[in-house]
């Protein structure tokens, strides 16, 4: 999962600049994640998945979602996926 994240910390990147949170799960002796910030999408990406090509796990991409799958954001304003 990437998305758009507001640095908090001062310790890598400066506070308040606008970057993307990659978050990355994989089932290797158990269930477990790993999470990174970079300054563009593009960068987020590739940082997730060398991630996991570090640790030998191949990557299985999903096919694009169907020309019936629509995105509805509630009153909480984060984003469902309803399919009908």
């Amino acid at each position: 999962m990437i998305e758009p994240w507001r640095e908090t910390s001062t310790f890598t990147y400066q506070r308040g600049e606008p970057l993307f949170r990659w978050t990355v799960t994989f089932e290797q002796d158990g269930v477990r994640y790993q999470q990174g910030t970079a300054r563009t999408h593009a960068e987020a990406r590739a940082a997730a998945e060398s991630f996991l090509a570090d640790r030998g796990i191949e990557l299985q991409w999903q096919p694009p979602a169907s020309s019936t799958t629509r995105v509805l954001t509630p009153r909480s304003g984060q984003p469902r996926f309803f399919q009908y």
